[in-house]
Formats: structure tokens, sequence, C-alpha cells
């Protein structure tokens, strides 16, 4: 716990001086990390921002809210929060001056182009910061998370089970662990489990995946036979192998699976941050029938470990027994930083599963049988023990197109746009317009249509050199869509103002930032 004292000297904190300010900032508490620019860090609840006040705080060893000089700030970092994306992004624009967006193109002409977004509606940008355009961008947010442990089937009595069956009369309690829910509701080693919330049970694996159905926090009322007596307790659930910790999924044991149902469509883009102390060792289980189920099921599962990743293809006719079938090996080399972004590119169609790391295709399998995924479940199973996190989860629709191994591109700014078609052919000349899924392209021997359909990638004429311009104020990074420079003006629950050098004054939707890096 931190003392006020120490809050006051290291993260420079004063109490709120005006209750109109605080009411002004306050709406949902988001939890954050802050890191400040001499290294320390400060955990708790970004309520906002004002120019004037700076950056609003909660912590819970701190009565009330504070707030901290905002030129002391390195980087904020947000948790996660679910979002619904009804807009489709059809390409991936690179600005001048570094920033890149997913947005939907609505327009473009020699002077200007402006696109629709979900996050900040209407954007407009003078054509000379536009440095290159891919078309077919990532697709509509499905999922964006975690937002906490709640709704991932983490929530355990804490028992280790043995026998069962209509000999045994219910499900033997082989082993209590000490301070979970079950050990502080009384239960104890040979208790015959039989009823939870009423409903009888034989069998153990039933009872596994009943109890995981529950949210940590939930009660359940448990009857047991403790010799010829019928005993009935009650036991909260609680999370025992994983927690919930600065937006992300927090392991340190094996075996705990955890999981939660999706709407995954045909083309699916799932991402998410993967970091580990020791060594990686995760399964991922995509597209699955059941949910919390590592074997008896109809879906995919993704085993990271060591040096590979292997993908499985899992039937189960019965829900009981299980096929497992080996669809291939793909050697890894991990980042220095024990840090990767995983994304999994799924098209259900073609029954391919596609890999990339940190951006880079990794390996495309194809399940010769045909797609096999019967479900929306997503699973995360820790293989060995260790320290392990899952955050920055999200699901998309995808536009079908495997990128290379980068975000490279075979042909560099000039004096003039050029076109890579995706059968590799270039074409150069002047962009008019783009508009209706066609670009234009005036050519010194006509002015030539072209179906967006076909281009792969559009680098625009130089500006004054055609270099990266830098620019001054914070980096917004948004959760999956890219990162906006610029100058925060206001945070509240509904909006956040920033002043672009590209776009101007805008209002992004507070819930796409995941994090900021002051400059």
């Amino acid at each position: 716990m931190l003392e006020l004292k120490s809050v006051v000297r290291c993260f420079i904190l004063a109490w709120m001086i005006s209750f109109s300010f605080i009411w002004a900032l306050q709406g949902a508490p988001r939890p954050a990390t802050l890191i400040l620019k001499n290294g320390d860090r400060f955990g708790g609840r970004f309520l906002g921002y004002n120019e004037n006040k700076g950056l609003v705080w909660q912590h819970e060893s701190v009565k009330g809210e504070m707030r901290v000089i905002a030129i002391e700030a390195a980087r904020l970092q947000l948790a996660a929060v679910s979002v619904t994306n009804s807009i489709s992004n059809s390409a991936r624009v690179h600005f001048t001056n570094g920033d890149e967006l997913a947005i939907s193109l609505s327009d473009l002409n020699p002077e200007v182009l402006t696109v629709e977004t979900w996050f900040a509606g209407k954007l407009k940008v003078q054509r000379e910061y536009l440095k290159w355009l891919i078309p077919g961008g990532d697709g509509g947010i499905l999922y964006s998370g975690p937002e906490g442990i709640r709704g991932w089937g983490a929530a355990l009595m804490g028992v280790i089970l043995g026998d069962d069956g209509i000999e045994v009369g219910g499900i033997v309690v082989n082993e209590v662990m000490p301070e979970s829910p079950a050990f502080k509701s009384g239960m104890q080693i040979g208790d015959i489990v039989t009823h939870i919330n009423g409903k009888a049970f034989q069998d153990r694996a039933a009872m596994i995946r009943h109890v995981k159905g529950h949210k940590v926090g939930d009660k359940l009322k448990v009857k047991v036979m403790r010799g010829d007596a019928p005993k009935e307790l009650e036991v909260g659930l609680a999370a025992l192998h994983w927690r919930f910790e600065n937006g992300a999924l927090v392991t340190n044991s094996v075996g705990s699976m955890i999981g939660r149902e999706l709407k995954w469509p045909k083309q699916s883009d799932l991402s998410f941050d993967f970091v580990w102390g020791n060594m990686p060792a995760m399964d991922v289980i995509i597209c699955a029938d059941k949910v919390r189920e590592y074997n008896a099921m109809n879906g995919y599962k993704i085993r990271i470990y060591q040096n590979y990743a292997h993908l499985y293809r899992n039937t189960s006719p019965d829900g009981v027994s299980y096929n497992a079938t080996s669809l291939g090996t793909a050697t890894l080399r991990w980042p220095s930083s024990r840090k990767v972004k995983v994304r999994l590119l799924v098209d259900k169609k073609k029954a391919t599963v596609s890999m990339l790391l940190d951006g880079k295709l990794v390996k495309t399998w194809r399940d010769a049988n045909g797609f096999v995924g019967g479900g929306g479940a997503l699973g995360f199973n820790p293989q060995l023990a260790g320290k392990m996190e899952i955050s920055s989860i999200q699901l998309k629709g995808w536009n079908g197109q495997i990128p290379n191994s980068g975000n490279a591109l075979s042909v560099v700014a000039g004096r003039v746009d050029q076109i890579q078609f995706s059968n590799g052919d270039n074409l150069s000349g002047s962009i008019v317009s783009i508009k209706d899924d066609n670009v234009s392209v005036k050519t010194p021997f006509a002015e030539v249509p072209v179906p967006m359909g076909k281009v792969s990638a559009i680098v625009f004429a130089g500006s004054n050199g055609g270099g990266e311009k830098k620019v001054s104020g914070a980096q917004f990074v948004l959760g999956g869509i890219g990162r906006i420079t610029g100058n925060m003006i206001e945070w509240n629950e509904q909006k956040v103002r920033i002043k672009s050098p590209l776009f101007g004054d805008i209002e992004v939707d507070p819930a796409v930032i995941t994090s900021i890096v002051f400059r």
C-alpha cells in the first residue's frame, strides 16, 4: 500500500480542488497503469483529463480523486473495453508523420482524402500527408477485451475430484485446496458431491463443465454425502489459477483452461498479445463447439510451445471420445522482449488457418478434410508452470487476403503515384480519384480505371523529400486500428478531444484508445 506522502512525492499528485471538476470527469473509471518519465509506475483507475487540471486518477489507497501533472507522464496503459464496430474497414493508410489507420475509404480527389470511421466519424486529410495505402483493411471489431476475469470460466471450487458414477452415488472429493472456496465452505476430503443448485451429478467431467460455466463470485448450493449424512454447503466460486492484472489475463499454473464463446465470421482475424516469463507454452483453442473443453470438441488447437507452433484438428462424435489429427508444425523464433503479437487468420470456406507473429507470416495450415470448427469457442490452456499473460484480444472480420512478412512495399515513393497489382505488375501515374471501389489513374497515354480488388498497394508521390515527418504531441494507440498523433485537449466518459496535425480538432470514442505515449 502506498502512503499519501510517497504518492505526493513520487507522482506530483494533489487533491481535486472543486466539486464541479469532479462532476465533469466522473463516469465509469477505467483500470490503467501510468508510467512517469522518471520510471515510476502507478496503478489505479483513469477518470479523465483536462488541460488545466491534468490527468485525473483514482487509487484504492488514497481517498477521493487525484490529479497528475501531464508533463510528468510518459505512458498511460489502459485496460481494453469491449466495443462493437458496425463499419467494415476497406483500407489501411499510412501518413507522412508516421500515423496509421484502418479506415473505410469514402473518397479521394486531388486535394483531400475523406474516410468514414466508427470511432471518430468522418475524417478528412490533405492528400499531401498520404504516404501509402493498402486496400483490404481490418474488418469490423466483433470482440475487444478482456475487461476482467468474469466470463472466461475461471471460476473454481478448489477441489480435486476422484471416482464417480451410479455406484458411487456422485463424485468423490479427493482433495480440498487450502484457502479455496470449497475449504472455506467446510467441504472435506471424502465428501461425495450429489447435487449443485438442485441438479444431480454423477459424472465428473459434466460437473466440472457445469461449475466452470459460472462466473467468479457466483455462489453455488452444493449437496454432499458425508458418510451417511447429507449436508448442504454454499460455495462462492473464485479464480484460483488465473487473475486479471493491468488489462491482462495472467496465470502461473499449468493445465487450467479458460475460454468464452465468440461470434466468428466466415473469414476471421483473431489477435492477442502474448507475454511469458520463462518459456512460451500455451494451447489456443479456436472455433470449438464447446467452451473450456480441451479435447472432446470439434475445432482446432494451436499449441505454442518453446520454439514451435503445432496445429491439431480435434473431432468428437459423441462429446466424450475424440480424435486429434496433426496438421503440421511451424518453427518459431521468439523476440528477446518475451512479448509478441499473435494473429490468427481463419478462412472457414478454404479451411485454412494462418499464423502471424508481430505482423510476419509464420505458416498457413490447410485442413484437407474441410473446416471442422463447429462453434465459436476461444480458449487458452497453459502447458507449463510460469507466468504468462494474454491481453489486447480482438476478433474482427477479415477480407481473406493473407499479408506478406511485413508492411514493407516493393515500391518506394517517387515523383509520381505508383500502383502495385496483386499479380506483381506496377503502374505509374497520377491518381485522379478513388471512389466506389475503383481507382482512376492518369498516365501519359490515357486515364486508366482500375478495380480496387486488383490493387495490392498504392504509394503516393513523395512530398518535400518524401520522408517521415515526425511531429510533437502524444501518440494515441487505437487497439487493432492504428495510431494518431496529436495534443489531448479533453477526456471524459463520452469523448476524447484531440488536436491532430493531420485531421484538425477531432473527437474520438474513448473505448478505442488502449494506450497513450506522451512526448
